[in-house]
C-alpha cells in the first residue's frame, strides 16, 4: 500500500521530463469492502477508463501496437484480483512508456483519465496540500498502529513488515500489565514521565530504558519506510508516557505537541474514535496555518508580489517564484507555457500539447518547496471574486 508524497511528484516530473512519450493518468473512486468489492465493480469501472484511454491515444495518432504497449500495465492491474481486494477510497494510476506506478488514496477520486504530455496531479492536491493529509501513530502497550488520515477519512497502514504489532510482544515484559496501569502510575526521569509504582518505581526504572529503545527502533523504522520524505502533521495517541518518550526521541520534526489521550473505555484502536479525537487536535492548527498564510497574501495583494491570473501564476511557477499557492477546485484550465517568451497563455479549449495550468502551477510549486492550500478543504475558503481559481504569493 504505497503512500503518495512530494518525492513521488518529483519522480513523476523526472519521468515525464526524460521521455517524449505521452503520459496517462487514471483516477477512480474505489471501495475497501462491500458489494462493490465482492462484485468487482471497481475493476469494471477501471476497464471502462482503459477503453477511454485507448480512444484518447488514437486521437493523438498513436498506432494500435503502441496503444497495446502503453496500456499493458493497466491491463495487468485490471486482471489482478488481489489488487482490487485491497483498495482505499481512491486510486491513481500513472503510465508512460517504460514506467508505471499506482497509489491507493485516503480520499475519493473523480472517475477520469487524462492523456497528456505530462502527468495530471490536480485531483491529488487535497492529499498533497498543506491542509490535506495528516498521520496518526497509536502507542498502546498491546497495540501499535499507524494511520493515514484526512479531515473526512482514515485508513490504517500495514506496518507489520517492519514494526512489531505490540510493545509487550517486542519487549517481553517480565511483569504483566496494561496501559491503564501506566495511565495512573508514573514517575519522572530526566523530565519525562515514565511508568512507576507508588513506592518508588523499580518497575518503571527497569522498563523505562527498554521502552525508550523500543520507541527509538519504532521511530527509525517509520522514518526509513514512510516518514523520511514527509512533512505532514503527526498526531500521537495513547498513554502520555509513551507519547512523551516518542516525541522526545523522534527524528520527525512535525509531531504535534498535543496527543490523543488514552481512553480505558474505548477499544485499543477504534479508528472512528481515534480519528475524531485526532481531528480535534489537528484541524485548528491546519485552519490557523491556512488563515495565517492567506492573511499574508491579503496584506501584500496588489503590490506586485501576488497574482490571481492563472497565466501569470503558471509562468511564475515554472520560474520557481511561488512561495504559497491557493487553489480552488475547478475544471481544467487548458493552456501552454512557452519557454522562449517565458510566459503562459490560456486556451478556451484543449489543444494538442496543452497542460492544465492549475496542474502546472501546483506541480511546480510542490516540487520546488512551495506550499499549496486547497480552498474549502478544511473549512477555510478564499473569496475569488470570479477572477480565477488560483492565488499565488511570490517569493520575491
Amino acid at each position: 500500500m504505497a503512500l503518495i508524497n512530494k518525492s513521488d511528484i518529483e519522480k513523476l516530473i523526472n519521468v515525464q521530463s526524460n521521455t517524449n512519450a505521452l503520459c496517462i493518468s487514471f483516477y477512480l473512486p474505489t471501495h475497501r469492502a462491500g458489494k462493490e468489492t465482492l462484485n468487482g465493480m471497481d475493476g469494471i469501472a477501471f476497464k471502462n477508463e482503459i477503453r477511454k484511454a485507448k480512444d484518447l491515444l488514437k486521437e493523438h495518432g498513436v498506432s494500435d501496437p503502441e496503444i497495446e504497449e502503453y496500456l499493458k500495465p493497466a491491463e495487468n492491474l485490471l486482471n489482478d484480483n488481489n489488487f482490487w481486494r485491497h483498495q482505499g477510497e481512491g486510486l491513481a494510476v500513472f503510465i508512460t512508456k517504460g514506467f508505471s506506478t499506482y497509489y491507493t488514496l485516503p480520499i475519493s477520486m473523480p472517475t477520469a483519465v487524462y492523456v497528456l504530455n505530462q502527468f495530471y496531479i490536480t485531483p491529488l492536491l487535497p492529499v498533497l496540500s498543506q491542509n490535506g493529509r495528516f498521520f496518526i501513530l497509536c502507542l498502546y502497550r498491546e497495540k501499535i498502529g499507524f494511520f493515514e488520515a484526512t479531515i473526512d477519512n482514515i485508513r490504517q497502514i500495514d506496518i507489520s513488515s517492519f514494526a512489531p504489532e505490540t510493545m509487550s510482544e517486542s519487549l517481553k515484559f517480565d511483569v504483566k500489565g496494561n496501559d491503564q496501569d501506566f495511565q495512573h502510575s508514573r514517575t519522572t526521569v530526566n523530565g519525562v514521565n515514565i511508568m512507576g509504582n507508588e513506592s518508588g518505581s523499580t518497575k518503571g526504572d527497569f522498563e523505562h530504558g527498554r521502552v525508550r529503545e523500543f520507541m527509538n527502533d519504532l521511530d527509525n523504522s517509520l522514518w526509513d519506510n514512510i516518514l523520511h520524505d514527509s512533512d505532514e502533521p503527526l498526531v500521537l495517541a495513547g498513554v502520555d508516557h509513551y507519547c512523551a518518550l516518542y516525541r522526545k526521541y523522534s527524528k520527525y520534526k512535525n509531531i504535534l505537541p498535543e496527543n490523543v489521550p488514552f481512553d480505558e473505555n474505548v477499544d485499543l484502536i477504534n479508528k472512528k474514535h481515534v480519528h475524531e479525537k485526532a481531528i480535534e487536535v489537528v484541524k485548528p492548527l491546519m485552519q490557523k496555518s491556512h488563515a495565517d498564510s492567506f492573511t499574508r497574501y491579503q496584506n501584500v495583494a496588489g503590490t506586485g508580489v501576488t497574482s490571481d491570473d492563472i497565466a501569470t501564476v503558471a509562468a511564475e511557477s515554472v520560474h520557481g517564484r511561488i512561495d504559497t499557492l491557493f487553489v480552488t477546485p475547478s475544471q481544467p484550465v487548458w493552456g501552454s507555457y512557452d519557454a522562449k517568451s517565458a510566459s503562459a497563455e490560456v486556451h478556451e479549449e484543449y489543444q494538442r500539447g496543452d497542460d492544465d495550468l492549475i496542474n502546472l502551477a501546483a506541480v511546480k510549486t510542490i516540487s520546488q518547496g512551495g506550499k499549496v492550500y486547497v480552498s474549502s478543504y478544511d473549512g477555510m475558503s478564499e473569496v475569488s471574486n470570479g477572477r480565477g481559481s488560483v492565488k499565488a504569493l511570490f517569493r520575491y
